[in-house]
């Protein structure tokens, strides 16, 4: 076996696994890895049977020149689709996988190890969930024994008078080392124990230098964006078509969550507002195309309407593929630090035109009592609010008949209330055709989801001279107990109606049933799971992927917070007041903890130093045991005789090893054979000098546990009774 076969499966493993995210990552095609997973599979399969022959430099240099036409296609094609990186990770993927078949002399291992790091590079560049962590993880444990196993068989083969791969191009094969023992079986080291305690302390040296790290806005390399597939999912979306006639699945991906500064009474009845909609072309609705600009004033603060402020929530809103900033609708006003503008659409709706992102968009909201009502003053013209597009005679006739008599606000509460009974609520749209989606719904199925009893009622409402228009956005929220904060999912998208009256002004009106109306799931330990993933992937999102320079500045100051509080109290000093608080209250100390806390131990100080803890807590586990001492014959011995004394076995320095193997034999019976391979390879340790390997210290680990269980059984069994003395004369 040459060091050759072991250093090109160890490269071939390696380029293997560096690619894997990037289909996940919606940047590369899932085609393009597999040709590339096929190539490099191939080629295991050949460095396995280590033939002599490999690709030669002008091979190599022709087919550089071949790709070349291939990559100049490829970049006008991913110019055109704007997806310019695709086209350098075809690029990296080719040469990876054309340098493995061309690795002939030394230094081609480490050209490869690099493009391969190039490789890497550009899959954690793009990722964004959490599970890239295990994976991160995993490849740097991999990589690190591929660079350690690498450079002992260079040593190796050095010392063994071989030079491995560097004889090839004259056509002699690799030597092998003289001694061939200093490697091991295939000439690999054995590093297991090192190599797990150099990722370790790599994955905890990397978490401060992340925390210090300069800060920036953007990623420097944006994907795709979201996943095109079968079908709808519930979700919020700009667009909205009653066309569709697929099925709608569930989606219960995280949509934005919400912490308030007073828990919310009612959280089944949480509804927050993403946008309006007031054109209607009987199959879409369209946004309203006039928009007003807000500026934040000395505060970051937008002012959407004067009101009393009850509450406040910080919002953590995921990327939704959309412009719009989803608030709840009690808000009066939005603080933020990461934009300077925002619009109002005519329905009230904010807008936020920033770039794509791939974060989370952090802001927090005053809120009102009670739901507000905006109506934004457009161009001169109809107000789009009592656009007749789409309104048919028979639903004419349909307003008419379900309204009655009596007062407006009668008549549209009676409105909203016939819908939500003489219709059903279905997620099933399979079989219908879409041509008139809106009039099947009122008079041929009477059955459909929440958009349509939306844009029924809007429709209806219209006919009768009353101004409405279509709302989208979000119903309900589950509340996470492991942090005290509200989740929104993509399943609680809804739409709902807005409609005006004089006496009321504009309100919310909800015409789907109850049943189809958004709802909280019933505690469970299936939702508990969900929620503590959920708790992971939020912490995730918070602390690195969009980790910013305020964070860092937050976080630092929580550090020299709680170090000045530790340092207080270990001089038996008293901590010093919070600001603005009173002097004498005890306790009071400034912890640099951000505005909106959570409740008991999960408020964010007591997280961080929590996490300072059990990291220095890890970093001290980590080093006793890797100092711990490597098991010998010696040290077993010493620890055989220990419990032999325990158990009662005269086990002094002085006596022999195998009159020791004697004596404990003859009482424990059951664990001689154990004895004798102990003893055995003590003797020949420490009187014949010879280094026991990997197996046989393994030996030794299952004899003393088989010696330990037969003194443990025999401690358990019951002893005889004592015979009494005749008595005597």
């Amino acid at each position: 076996m040459t060091f050759g076969r072991e250093k090109r499966l160890l490269l071939g493993w390696l380029a293997l696994l560096a690619p894997i995210p990037l289909p996940f990552n919606e940047v590369l095609e899932w085609p393009a890895l597999f040709a590339y997973a096929l190539a490099v599979v191939y080629f295991l399969h050949r460095a396995d049977r280590d033939p002599e022959r490999w690709l030669p430099n002008w091979v190599l240099n022709l087919l550089g020149l071949v790709y070349l036409p291939v990559l100049a296609v490829d970049v006008q094609v991913m110019v055109r689709l704007n997806r310019p990186f695709t086209t350098l990770l075809h690029l990296i993927l080719f040469l990876v996988a054309v340098k493995l078949f061309a690795v002939r002399r030394e230094q081609d291992k480490w050209h490869l190890l690099l493009a391969i790091f190039f490789l890497f590079l550009g899959s954690m560049a793009t990722s964004s969930h959490v599970t890239i962590a295990p994976f991160l993880i995993a490849f740097l444990g991999f990589a690190l024994y591929v660079l350690a196993a690498l450079s002992h068989l260079h040593v190796v083969a050095a010392l063994g008078g071989g030079r491995g791969d560097e004889r090839a191009e004259e056509g002699v094969p690799p030597a092998e080392p003289a001694d061939a023992g200093l490697a091991g079986p295939s000439g690999r080291v054995s590093t297991r124990r090192t190599l797990v305690a150099c990722t370790l302390l790599v994955v905890v040296v990397a978490i401060p230098l992340f925390a210090a790290m300069p800060r920036v806005r953007e990623p420097f390399i944006l994907g795709r964006g979201g996943a095109v597939g079968m079908g709808r999912s519930t979700g919020f979306s700009d667009s909205v078509d009653l066309s569709l006639t697929s099925a709608i699945r569930s989606n219960r991906a995280v949509a934005m969550r919400l912490q308030y500064q007073r828990p919310a009474e009612n959280p089944g009845e949480l509804r927050y507002k993403g946008a309006t909609y007031e054109r209607y072309d009987h199959r879409n609705w369209y946004r309203s195309r006039y928009s007003q600009a807000l500026v934040w004033d000395a505060e970051r603060t937008f002012r959407l309407a004067p009101g009393e402020e009850v509450n406040r929530a910080t919002v953590f809103l995921e990327p939704l593929q959309s412009s719009a900033l989803i608030v709840p609708v009690e808000t009066l006003a939005v603080t933020a630090e990461t934009f300077r503008t925002i619009e109002r659409d005519s329905g009230g709706a904010l807008i936020w035109r920033g770039l794509p992102r791939r974060d989370t968009l952090r802001y927090e909201v005053a809120l009102a009592p009670r739901p507000q009502g905006f109506a934004v003053s457009g161009p001169d013209g109809p107000p789009s609010s009592l656009d007749l597009t789409g309104l048919t005679p028979r639903m004419n006739d349909l307003a008419v008949e379900l309204m009655g008599e009596g007062t407006l606000e009668e008549r549209v509460d009676r409105l909203e209330q016939a819908l939500a009974t003489r219709y059903t609520y279905t997620l099933n749209f399979v079989g219908r055709d879409g041509e008139s989606p809106l009039e099947d719904f009122l008079f041929v199925y009477g059955s459909g989801h929440c958009e349509y009893f939306a844009s029924a009622m809007v429709l209806l409402l219209r006919s009768q001279g009353i101004p409405a228009r279509f709302v989208t956005g979000f119903l309900g929220a589950e509340l996470n107990p492991i942090e005290g904060y509200y989740v929104v999912r993509q399943q609680n998208a809804h739409a709902w109606v807005e409609a005006y009256t004089p006496e009321r002004g504009w309100r919310i009106y909800d015409p789907t049933p109850p049943d189809g109306r958004p709802s909280i799931a019933e505690p469970s330990l299936s939702l508990l799971a969900n929620q503590l993933w959920d708790f992971i992937t939020f912490r995730w999102d918070r602390y690195v992927l969009s980790y910013g320079a305020e964070d860092q500045q937050s976080f630092f100051q929580k550090v020299r917070a709680h170090l000045a509080q530790l340092w207080s109290r270990l001089r038996g000093l008293r901590p010093p007041p919070e600001e603005g608080a009173d002097a004498d209250q005890p306790g009071a100390f400034d912890s640099g903890s951000a505005k909106t806390e959570g409740p008991g131990f999960w408020r964010p100080g007591n997280v961080e130093l929590a996490l300072l803890v059990v990291l220095a807590g890890g970093l001290a586990v980590l080093v006793a045991w890797w100092r711990r001492p490597q098991l010998t014959g010696e040290l077993a011995y010493r620890r055989l005789r220990r419990r032999l004394r325990r158990a009662g076995v005269d086990a002094g320095v002085t006596l022999a090893p195998f009159e020791l193997e004697r004596r404990a034999g003859e009482r424990f019976s059951g664990a001689a054979s154990a004895l004798h391979r102990l003893i055995a390879l003590y003797v020949r340790e420490s009187f014949a000098g010879v280094e026991l390997d990997d197996g046989e210290r393994d030996v030794l680990r299952a004899s003393l546990r088989s010696v330990s269980e037969a003194i443990k059984a025999e401690g358990k069994r019951p002893r005889p009774a004592a015979v009494a003395a005749p008595a005597s004369a």
